[in-house]
């Protein structure tokens, strides 16, 4: 059986080897994205052969899926996993593929998978330069609401993030959540924004802080995921300043001129989150697929 364990705040560098940053696109390939959320979506890492196996475990321990595996030896890391599986009595599951690594595992493995294809975890990927400029028609909306938002607020500064101002973010999260109902206590995002608050020099993440008449009304924080592709990982506005999010989406993608990409996530299946990541006209959907092994095979 595999040696799992939940990824520790060393080995996000350490990890980093293993993966091509070349052509990264993905957020599953943010090491830091793994480690903030590593409680709630309880993930674990394990090495074979110098292969990096990452898993998504349930709550009773046993493992709801594995990634597409990464480095030296993929298909005896697969194979690994199958046997892995196995021992826990499940079958494998392999979860979060692109359209390369489904690919990938089709041709090692040929017709022993169906393939589902998970539209919930897709990336919104940007050229970074339309969402810093937001010029043409396609963009005319969002233009309208940054240019109502100036008209109706004349009290506004845009800040970086830094020690200086890191309390002010974490009031516009938990502002954010009882401004939507839902109790931040003991919540899994907050407790993941305030460590990579606290951590957000040796992470070496980038954000801002928008103000409103002095107040602290949205933030924004995120990291790089590649030399060509920076990953916002944390956003949130206060919907009572309307156009807000327009505004702090724009200002921030400024700063990040030196990126060609920027990774706005997954909407988690939410329609309302799908629609808002439409209207910024994605440049390319990061579809993900789950194979489930056909019932009539034995690997």
């Amino acid at each position: 059986m595999l040696n799992f364990s939940l990824i520790e705040k060393n080995q996000i560098e350490e990890y980093k080897k293993y993966y091509d940053y070349s052509c990264a696109l993905g957020c599953d390939l943010n090491l830091l994205n793994a480690y903030l959320w590593r409680n709630e979506y309880n993930i674990n890492f394990a090495v074979f052969d110098d292969t990096l196996i990452k898993a998504y475990f349930k709550d009773d321990g046993s493992v709801w899926g594995y990634c597409m595996p990464t480095g030296k030896n993929i298909k005896g890391a697969l194979e690994e996993i199958f046997a892995d599986a196995f021992e826990r009595n499940s079958k494998p599951f392999i979860v979060m593929l692109t359209n390369g690594q489904r690919a990938m595992l089709e041709s090692m493995f040929p017709s022993r998978f169906s393939f589902v294809r998970s539209p919930e975890n897709q990336d919104y990927i940007y050229l970074s330069e339309e969402l810093a400029t937001l010029r043409g028609k396609k963009f005319h909306a969002k233009r309208n609401h940054i240019s109502r938002f100036y008209k109706t607020y004349s009290d506004t500064r845009y800040e970086t993030l830094d020690s200086s101002n890191k309390q002010d973010a974490l009031k516009v999260v938990l502002e954010w959540y009882a401004e939507n109902g839902v109790n931040s206590e003991g919540n899994e995002e907050v407790r993941a924004v305030c460590e990579a608050l606290d951590n957000m020099e040796e992470f070496k993440m980038q954000g801002a802080v928008i103000y409103v008449d002095g107040k602290p009304a949205a933030m924004t924080l995120g990291s790089e995921i590649s030399p060509d592709v920076f990953d916002v990982n944390f956003e949130k506005a206060l919907r009572r300043y309307d156009g807000i999010y327009s505004v702090i989406n724009n200002e921030f993608a400024k700063t990040l001129t030196k990126y060609k990409y920027i990774n706005r996530e997954e909407d988690m299946g939410l329609e309302g989150l799908r629609k808002s990541k439409l209207s910024y006209n994605p440049v390319i959907i990061l579809d993900r697929y789950n194979a489930e092994i056909k019932n009539d095979i034995n690997i």
